[in-house]
């Protein structure tokens, strides 16, 4: 048997300036904190001649790759999807864990991500104010390095459900 998701549901939370210009302390959530783990720095030689003002330049260059930018909500729900879909097997790893913890071998998972205008993974849960911080856990460290696109569309929000399919 195989899990695979089944049913999407897509809410776009759009937020208003006016009436919400208090509630943006997460935009100070370090911009360029992961670009100090990168794998395209790398040298061969060893001489070091050439590492004098190139540095600086290669640096900027070897951070993470830069996020798609989504014109509008509706493409911004379909850049996160397959994103989220590109992560497919590593999601299916987290919510085997979780049936295979709740004795629950069968049963359908349905999971709420949200997404914010920098393309940031907010969190994942549960429907019903249902808890498991295993699975959110898991889930967000399987969507870490997934492409979610920057927007002015706001908070999207995603929830896809996996349900097991018998052949």
């Amino acid at each position: 048997m195989r899990s695979r998701p089944v049913l999407v549901l897509i809410t776009v939370a759009s937020l208003l300036g006016s009436a919400c210009g208090g509630a943006k302390t997460s935009d100070t959530n370090a911009p360029g904190s992961p670009g100090a783990a990168s794998a395209k720095n790398v040298s061969d030689g060893g001489a070091g001649a050439g590492a004098g003002a190139g540095g600086a330049t290669t640096a900027a260059d070897a951070g993470p790759p830069a996020k798609p930018f989504a014109g509008s909500a509706v493409e911004a729900t379909q850049l996160i999807g397959a994103a989220v879909d590109r992560k497919t097997a590593d999601v299916q790893k987290c919510v085997a864990e979780y049936r295979t913890r709740k004795n629950l071998p069968h049963e359908r998972v349905t999971i709420s991500m949200g997404i914010d205008q920098e393309g940031r993974l907010l969190g994942a849960t549960l429907p019903k104010g249902k808890t498991d911080s295993a699975l959110s856990d898991c889930i967000q460290a399987a969507l870490a390095n997934a492409p979610f696109p920057r927007s002015h569309s706001g908070v999207i929000s995603i929830t896809k459900s996996y349900e097991e399919i018998v052949q």
